[in-house]
């Protein structure tokens, strides 16, 4: 795959930490109101770059190392910028990748997605752990869904730590973020079939049909899915505990069921 547009592109180098752009790179990397000021984002590692750039996000800026470089230029990209190797581990978060990226925000609008009679919708419910919300990203997209909305929460789905425990996932999907007002006006004028996950449901996950148009609404990490989500719910549903546990994890309890709807889906 080549990509004609860093044809162009002359690359600098970098040699000193003082270096106006690498402040500007820590900033973008660590705070999300400067991500969102800028509307940039900071992608790490090749594999997440690639994907990044796969999924139609435009590029701002790429970073390597001088040892790197090359493996750039075999995968058709060209750095912009090489920084010498003592800087570079000051400001990658992985030290076995020397390759980072800086992207524009793309910003997905629902009404031009396509909803089938049978999609799958996931609901995080003022979601709180990005490292959680990363990981339910990648099982999502690894089932095969698409739309993901995040529901209440100033959360940044482009916050470094999100992109890096979903393994670059995120920029498959769709993602939204919205009001509970405006998910209850979507869901009702779609006609999902709401379902809300609760600990302590008395329906097991298994015993629920996973194969209508379902909107799956899935908690925070510290409490339960908000009493708005659970006065327009259909069904309330858990997932059984036969251990001392009596909880799981919200990216593990999210995939748990997330499996039982795609075995669903493949019976039917």
């Amino acid at each position: 795959m080549i990509f004609t547009s860093f044809e162009s592109r002359q690359m600098k180098i970098i040699s000193s930490i003082n270096n106006i752009k690498i402040k500007y790179l820590k900033k973008l990397r660590s705070s999300n109101s400067f991500r969102k000021k800028e509307k940039k984002f900071y992608v790490e590692g090749l594999k997440e770059l690639m994907l990044c750039i796969e999924s139609g996000f435009v590029v701002d800026s790429i970073y390597c190392s001088s040892n790197m470089n090359e493996i750039l230029e075999r995968n058709s990209l060209k750095a912009d910028y090489i920084i010498d190797n003592k800087i570079m581990s000051q400001i990658i978060m992985r030290e076995s990748e020397g390759i980072f990226g800086i992207f524009n925000e793309k910003v997905n609008e629902i009404n031009a997605i396509d909803l089938s009679k049978d999609e799958f919708v996931l609901i995080l419910d003022r979601p709180e752990k990005p490292g959680n919300v990363g990981a339910i990203f990648r099982s999502y997209e690894a089932f095969g869904y698409r739309n993901i909305i995040i529901a209440e929460t100033n959360l940044d789905i482009y916050n470094p730590i999100i992109i890096r425990s979903s393994l670059g996932a995120v920029f498959k999907l769709n993602v939204f973020k919205f009001s509970f007002a405006e998910i209850k006006t979507l869901l009702k004028k779609e006609k999902f079939k709401i379902i809300i996950s609760d600990v302590d449901a008395k329906i097991p996950y298994t015993k629920v049909n996973l194969r209508e148009k379902i909107a799956l609404v899935m908690g925070p990490e510290k409490s339960k899915v908000s009493n708005d989500f659970k006065k327009v719910s259909d069904s309330v549903i858990g997932i059984p505990m036969y251990g001392d546990v009596d909880s799981l994890n919200l990216s593990v309890a999210t995939s748990i069921i997330l499996a039982e709807s795609v075995n669903q889906r493949k019976i039917s």
